[in-house]
């Protein structure tokens, strides 16, 4: 069931999950612009750039740690921006992992130069 605001009201957490650690960790990534899916099982968040080869760049930094983690996130790239995507398939749910990594995340778009959406690279 979504809240007022389109968000689901329930987090489904992966079984066996330290559910105050995952819940300590998702609030700490809401304030960093990150929302539940739909579903309540992940987390997801668009990060802008100003240029399409910082937005590939960033996807790389992703999947190099995704790779090393095995754990992989739903991306999608267009021309100044790049959705993430990450939620665990086995057990289903939101779980420690999908945490760190949208961290991890957070840490590449610092390093790579994500901007404001505003500021971000269009496509004329």
């Amino acid at each position: 069931m979504a809240s007022s605001t389109g968000q689901p009201s329930t987090i489904r957490f992966s079984e066996g999950e330290d559910t105050a650690q995952v819940t300590a960790g998702l609030n700490s990534l809401r304030q960093r612009g990150w929302q539940l899916d739909q579903d309540g099982m992940g987390v997801t968040k668009t990060f802008y750039f100003k240029a399409y080869f910082k937005a590939v760049s960033f996807v790389n930094v992703i999947a190099a740690e995704s790779a090393a983690k095995k754990h992989h996130p739903t991306i999608t790239v267009r021309f100044g921006s790049v959705d993430v995507h990450w939620t665990t398939h086995n057990p289903r749910g939101l779980s420690q992992k999908d945490v760190t990594l949208a961290e991890h995340c957070e840490n590449g778009a610092d390093l790579i130069g994500a901007v404001k959406q505003s500021e971000g690279q269009k496509c004329y």
